[in-house]
């Protein structure tokens, strides 16, 4: 059993009893669009603007469409929702609080007020946000097909506040695919394609993955993550499956589906000496062409493989991977930040002052240079545990002593591969 997904629209002091009165829900013209996920029996909550409160509980009884009361509000709100109550009404003041904790992206109005960035929710924000209300509802299933449980489906705890470093790659990706769909208006004026594909690429322990999982964060998505574990089983089984998995983002308003290690998904059909790959990459192709006719979705597909050349030319066309960021090791400022970061993680007490005197730091940052955020935060670990056995402080000279022994995960030659891709695929950043 699991909860419907739920939708929060707004209303203010002046429209709060028309809403209650008339059992309808209206917006703006414009964001019909952006209720277009709202089904029969899903669950509806109404933001009072003016006063921070968040009203409920709803179920929606109509798809959303224009003027089912043509008058309502004088005309000024047609995208409409005809909804009942379902439970006593009830107000939860202090709304923005809640709704930021339990995990929704707030945008602020001219008004100052804070709303949902987006209107429609997945389940698993139902669930948080019904647990506030004093009289839960009964859950209320949906028919979803079923997916492996080897999947990881989930909604992202982390958002690119969380990320160190990475900003072109992360205003990248703001400005390309998280922008169009927080500025809905604007995108549709401008006929642009939600969604899309993305494909990261450079060197282990860049933060790859955690890119992926904070853009899911950055817009409130359904965060899939697909392994190279999903194509075995008997055949016929996996393709199943990743048709399964790629029907089911119907169901989600928002979702991001994460390819690890994407080269042995979508490895180059010219090296493929196993039945199963040759089986899989043209279910891929065909899943990628289905979302890519749909313009307004919000699905986005992340690719993220330290062997770019090892992947298909034909996942690299437009219409699939078509955006490719060469994610590369963290620089001298970025190398500073993350040096802060994971010694504040440690006790102050157990951390001696000469480990934090910024010459000392700017060294380390100039040693580290080669180095990935993945070797940097090993280094650290180490040297706090060698600082645990011997029962001190964790010193300047006893990351100096680790960082003599440890050498960088990457190698130049390696390097240059990605260089070489880069200036025939991908895209450089910096």
């Amino acid at each position: 059993m699991t909860y419907r997904k739920c939708f929060i629209m707004l209303c203010s002091q002046y429209t709060e009893q028309e809403c209650l009165n008339r059992n309808l829900f209206g917006d703006k013209k414009w964001k019909l669009n952006l209720l277009h996920d709202v089904e029969e029996g899903d669950i509806g909550f109404l933001l009072n603007t003016s006063d921070n409160k968040l009203i409920g509980i709803f179920k929606a009884i109509s798809k959303p469409q224009l003027n089912i009361e043509p008058e309502a509000w004088n005309g000024n709100y047609p995208a409409q929702i005809r909804v009942a109550l379902i439970s006593e009404l009830q107000h939860i003041n202090n709304a923005s609080t809640i709704l930021k904790k339990i995990g929704i992206q707030l945008t602020q109005l001219k008004s100052k007020a804070l709303v949902p960035t987006f209107p429609v929710h997945d389940s698993e924000i139902t669930q948080r946000l019904i647990a506030h209300f004093k009289n839960p509802i009964q859950q209320v299933s949906i028919n979803k097909p079923e997916l492996s449980n080897k999947i990881t489906e989930k909604l992202s705890s982390i958002d690119f506040s969380n990320v160190i470093g990475l900003d072109s790659v992360k205003d990248y990706i703001k400005k390309r695919m998280i922008d169009p769909l927080i500025d809905y208006e604007k995108a549709q004026k401008y006929h642009l394609r939600l969604g899309g594909g993305l494909l990261l690429y450079g060197p282990p322990g860049t933060g790859k993955t955690m890119i992926s999982k904070a853009t899911a964060g950055e817009i409130d998505a359904k965060f899939i993550e697909l392994s190279p574990s999903i194509i075995r089983g008997f055949p016929g089984e996996p393709e199943k499956k990743i048709e399964a998995i790629f029907q089911n983002l119907i169901h989600y308003p928002r979702s991001i589906v994460f390819l690890d290690e994407a080269e042995a998904l979508l490895s180059s059909r010219e090296n493929q000496t196993s039945t199963v790959m040759q089986r899989i990459t043209p279910v891929f192709l065909s899943q990628f062409s289905k979302l890519s006719r749909n313009r307004l979705k919000p699905i986005l597909i992340i690719a993220a493989t330290n062997r770019p050349w090892e992947i298909d030319n034909a996942f690299l066309r437009p219409g699939r991977l078509d955006k490719k960021i060469y994610v590369k090791l963290p620089d001298y400022k970025e190398r500073i930040n993350l040096i802060h970061y994971f010694i504040s993680k440690r006790a102050a007490e157990f951390v001696h002052s000469s480990l934090l005197v910024p010459e000392n730091i700017e060294e380390f940052s100039r040693k580290l240079s080669g180095y990935s955020s993945a070797d940097i935060e090993m280094i650290i670990d180490e040297a706090s545990l060698t600082a645990f056995n011997r029962n001190e402080e964790i010193t300047y000279e006893t990351i100096k002593e680790i960082l003599g022994k440890w050498h960088p995960s990457i190698d130049a030659e390696t390097l240059h591969k990605y260089e070489e891709w880069t200036s025939k695929y991908g895209k450089n950043l910096n």
